[in-house]
């Protein structure tokens, strides 16, 4: 009896112990939160000539404003791609899809990579996703620019241009908010297209340590006889005082190279495969477009067999690896880099494979 008596008082201290600790821990926690409430209350209270604000206005002025200038520009292009995109024939899009694949698909080996990877994690799913987020963000896009035009006190000066920066950002975030029907089903959309998304750095990021762990393991093996060939010149160069700091130098350096060797070789395994899926793609199109004219009805039977069969054909690999071929020499011969003025019109792609490189690589 006294023994369970005991256990009881045991367990009561206990509880009322990590009660105590939580208590602290809340205030901790709140103290931390009210500490940064008087961070930002200060910041409201800050002089008109402060350098926290000039800073900013200057960030704003010359950093953001022409981001959002440039950003629109792109987004005008999209839309006029798009267009173009409805009404030209598939035939057409896909032999200009196959040739940009084919002369620049190594220079996006990563885009391309999480491509197809996207392609086999999502499936048919994520185009309908893809358009729930399309038609939701049209809807928002039609909304805006008509909100644009409203002029509720009849002063020829359409609301949104009378309105201060904040009032403006929570005005638009209420006429999108407005303008989305079925925000659950959008909310569906972005959740598994940020699934499919993980899914695929988590592919890439997998295949890229492999990549790695080959690089470094080369990098090792030639770690012991470059420090034979470069340790003299580097030690006479740095002098005996810095001598300790040689071996770290050279290892690092043959690991950098050794990592730089096999993204440049993966780079050009991407451009060999792009260069044959584009070179496919160009030839395919290019035969859709002959037959549906019926041009290959009135070449010879000795060159077609009636009716033409590309699969029975051996025509369009005739076509397609010559064009393979050329992609993935002129991909070799420039180093993967854009020539103006593929560059500035590329330059959206090109974003969009840093960014993926930063997160896959690090």
């Amino acid at each position: 009896m006294a023994s369970t008596l005991q256990a009881m008082e045991e367990q009561a201290q206990s509880l009322v112990s990590g009660k105590k600790e939580e208590e602290k821990k809340d205030a901790r926690t709140k103290d931390n939160f009210s500490r940064a409430m008087d961070y930002i209350k200060d910041l409201k209270d800050l002089p008109e000539d402060s350098p926290i604000k000039q800073g900013f206005r200057c960030f704003c002025k010359w950093g953001v404003k022409p981001l959002i200038i440039i950003t629109m520009a792109y987004i005008w292009v999209f839309k006029q791609l798009y267009k173009i995109y409805l009404v030209l024939p598939k035939n057409i899009i896909q032999i200009i899809f196959g040739t940009g694949l084919c002369f620049f698909g190594g220079v996006y080996f990563t885009a391309i990579a999480a491509v197809e990877a996207a392609i086999n994690l999502g499936g048919v799913d994520m185009w309908d996703h893809l358009k729930t987020c399309w038609a939701e963000g049209s809807e928002i896009g039609v909304a805006s620019a008509a909100d644009d035009k409203v002029d509720a006190n009849n002063d020829n000066i359409a609301d949104v241009q009378q309105m201060s920066t904040n009032d403006l950002i929570n005005h638009k975030a209420k006429v999108a908010m407005i303008a989305v029907k079925d925000p659950q089903k959008l909310q569906r959309a972005l959740i598994s297209l940020m699934n499919v998304y993980i899914a695929v750095i988590a592919t890439l990021k997998y295949q890229f340590a492999k990549t790695v762990a080959v690089a470094l393991g080369i990098a090792n093996m030639l770690s012991l006889p470059a420090a034979r060939i470069l340790g003299p010149p580097l030690c006479m160069v740095m002098g005996p005082d810095l001598n300790h700091w040689v071996p770290t130098i050279i290892d690092t350096g043959i690991k950098f190279i050794a990592v730089f060797v096999a993204s440049f070789i993966q780079a050009i395994i991407s451009a060999f495969y792009s260069g044959l899926r584009g070179g496919k793609m160009i030839a395919e199109g290019i035969f859709n477009i002959m037959t549906e004219r019926g041009w290959m009805d009135k070449l010879p039977d000795a060159l077609v067999s009636k009716p033409f069969d590309p699969d029975k054909s051996y025509l369009d690999e005739a076509i397609a690896y010559p064009i393979a071929a050329l992609g993935f020499y002129m991909q070799i011969t420039s180093g993967f880099t854009l020539d103006f003025p593929w560059n500035l019109i590329l330059l959206p792609l090109t974003t969009v494979e840093w960014i993926l490189r930063f997160q896959v690589y690090t």
